[in-house]
């Protein structure tokens, strides 16, 4: 296998590999060319640091990947690694995944991160012979927000003041240039805060800080009576939170549960 940057390729020779590598995929992951330029722009996913493999000068497999600063460390995710059906059982994910890791290693990033769907088995088993490490697992819902009878929150931007990020709070879901962070506040209490984006496709709730997660509902509540009954994502939460099952008791579905993994680099 050739490894090449996918930085050498079209937009449109990367996506058409990336949507044939993933076409079989556990959960639905084609994109257009517009949305996979989002994808790697919002994602912070480089074109010069993603891979592509190629067999016989064909492309056959395809790794995204990027790099930021979280909390004083250097940080890397693989935001997708998938290899063409007719090429697999040849050992070209690994191929990728270790020169993702050598990359990695060069660039002193400190730990790796990634998630991988809970039911892939093949991928876990290939991510824990190269020393990735299970952190969470995580759930991703969808819904539409609807009227919950619950009370209004106050909910108060916070600008220009650092928060304090959970460590294990998955990469997709830190604080960026798009996404926004409010206090939720009720009777002249402090409950928590959110990090959230909202869009014209709807509203995705990133972090949930709640010292009451019974308080989930009012938090939805007060969305519902700003933007009416838009759709809502509860992105990559640990399934253990008690928000999960009360979000899930009131019109949202599961659409796929995730294991949280990080390898470390360089201490």
């Amino acid at each position: 296998m050739e490894l090449l940057r996918l930085s050498a390729f079209t937009r449109q020779e990367q996506v058409a590999l990336w949507n044939e590598a993933f076409a079989d995929y556990l959960v639905p992951a084609t994109m257009t060319e517009t949305s996979f330029k989002a994808r790697m722009e919002s994602l912070f996913l480089s074109e010069e640091e993603s891979l592509v493999g190629t067999m016989n000068g064909e492309p056959a497999g395809i790794a995204l990947t990027g790099t930021r600063s979280f909390q004083s460390k250097k940080i890397a995710w693989i935001g997708g690694i998938a290899i063409v059906p007719k090429f697999r059982k040849n050992g070209l994910a690994r191929q990728l995944m270790e020169a993702l890791i050598s990359d990695y290693d060069q660039q002193s990033v400190a730990e790796s991160w990634l998630e991988v769907i809970a039911n892939n088995h093949p991928a876990i088993h290939l991510y824990e012979s190269l020393g990735y490490e299970k952190i969470n697992d995580l759930t991703f819902l969808k819904g539409d927000l609807q009227n919950y009878d619950k009370a209004e929150v106050a909910l108060t931007s916070i600008t220009g003041e650092p928060i304090l990020e959970n460590p294990n709070t998955p990469w997709q879901n830190l604080i960026s240039e798009q996404t926004k962070a409010a206090s939720i506040w009720q009777d002249n209490q402090n409950l928590g805060h959110i990090i959230y984006r909202i869009s014209e496709s709807g509203l995705t709730l990133l972090q949930l800080n709640l010292q009451d997660d019974d308080k989930i509902l009012n938090v939805l509540q007060t969305f519902f009576n700003q933007f009416g009954a838009i759709p809502c994502i509860i992105s990559n939460q640990e399934i253990s939170r008690p928000f999960i099952a009360i979000c899930m008791q009131n019109g949202f579905t599961e659409v796929a549960q995730q294991i949280q993994m990080r390898k470390t680099i360089h201490i």
